[in-house]
């Protein structure tokens, strides 16, 4: 995966942001689930021990019916199943950004974010360049984020990175089901906030960087932003940053990488440091 310095920039840059915004999405998600509260909308909340089983169980059950169907050559279902996603995802972005004006504007803000995802899904689909694409994507890497956060712990939190981390590295490097699944999904690989972050091709090679490589560092940020300060996301940002950044430039060329087993690591050790300093 060695980059040019210019692309190698913008890529660190387009990762850094994605979880800059991350950390302000999930301010404005917390602030939304407290409105709900306010109008007597009950939220169903269970132990974070069982979000995170639920959640590695559904990650598992998620890959394998993909991987069937790109098996058996039903690629038209995967963007089936990515529309009905990004439309859900997109629907709770538009939600939660418009939520400081729901007590003026109501049921229409309702409607205003159906039309709005459904608009950005056409688009997505049917328009977008690969810069367009990408930012939608980023959008939907950050409220999957914000969401799975809230219902994750600090513990849970940490052991969802490690699995992803082991997972990862078996999935590329041992049973290489993903290398399976990236190439299943070649020249449509820009579907809703799964398979891609951001995309750069040069003479000297290509970026790829999956979407649960943006998607799990920024969980693990916000989870460490909720329950400690923004100092202690910024710790645990900047070990996803450095574990990024030692794959872009000392990877090899055209050679896969599992960067979750770079980075959730790197996340862990930093926000030990964190904590570390915390108590001195």
């Amino acid at each position: 995966m060695k980059l040019d310095l210019q692309r190698t920039v913008i890529l660190l840059t387009i990762f850094t942001l994605g979880i800059a915004g991350s950390i302000l999405f999930t301010s404005s998600t917390l602030n939304y689930y407290n409105l709900v509260s306010s109008y007597g909308v009950q939220t169903y909340s269970i132990s974070p021990f069982y979000e995170l089983l639920y959640l590695l169980i559904g990650l598992l059950v998620i890959t394998g019916i993909i991987l069937l169907l790109i098996h058996f050559k039903l690629i038209e279902v995967v963007i089936g199943l990515f529309i009905f996603v990004s439309f859900l995802v997109l629907l709770d972005f538009f939600n939660v950004l418009f939520s400081p004006l729901f007590s003026v504007f109501g049921e229409q803000l309702t409607l205003a974010s159906l039309a709005l995802s459904i608009l950005f899904i056409v688009y997505y689909f049917k328009y977008a360049g690969s810069v367009g694409m990408n930012v939608i994507n980023i959008i939907m890497f950050i409220t999957i984020s914000s969401i799975v956060s809230l219902a994750l712990n600090i513990l849970t939190a940490m052991i969802l990175i490690a699995v992803i981390a082991i997972y990862d590295y078996i999935a590329v490097f041992v049973t290489k089901h993903m290398i399976t699944l990236a190439k299943g999904l070649k020249n449509r690989y820009l579907l809703g906030g799964i398979t891609l972050a951001a995309h750069r091709t040069t003479k000297r090679g290509t970026a790829f960087l999956g979407g649960g490589d943006m998607v799990f560092p920024m969980i693990f940020v916000d989870a460490v932003f909720q329950q400690y300060s923004v100092y202690g996301a910024l710790f645990a940002a900047a070990g996803a940053i450095l574990g990024l950044s030692l794959i872009l430039i000392y990877g090899k060329r055209g050679k896969a990488y599992p960067a979750m087993a770079f980075m959730g690591p790197l996340q862990l050790l930093f926000f030990a440091g964190f904590i570390l300093l915390h108590f001195i």
